[in-house]
């Protein structure tokens, strides 16, 4: 039987939709972060931990991306 995880933090659905636009694979960011595909996608989808500053500053430099945009939730920036 399938369990439903609760999330620990807001999903990145807008950096998901970065993703799918672009053309990345979670299993190609999955990689360059070094961790598994599973562990990414809890990440993204909030079920599992945050990202850590470290992933933030790889994946941000990596995609040319601001921080503020993709992963800072509104209710933090008020």
């Amino acid at each position: 039987m399938n369990q439903i995880k609760s999330r620990r933090h807001t999903p990145y659905t807008k950096f998901k939709a970065y993703l799918d636009e672009t053309g990345v694979k979670q299993k190609e960011l999955a990689y360059l972060l070094g961790k598994s595909t599973s562990a990414l996608n809890q990440n993204l989808n909030g079920t599992g931990g945050d990202f850590s500053v470290a992933e933030l500053r790889l994946i941000c430099a990596t995609f040319k991306i601001s921080a503020d945009e993709y992963f800072l939730r509104p209710e933090v920036s008020k």
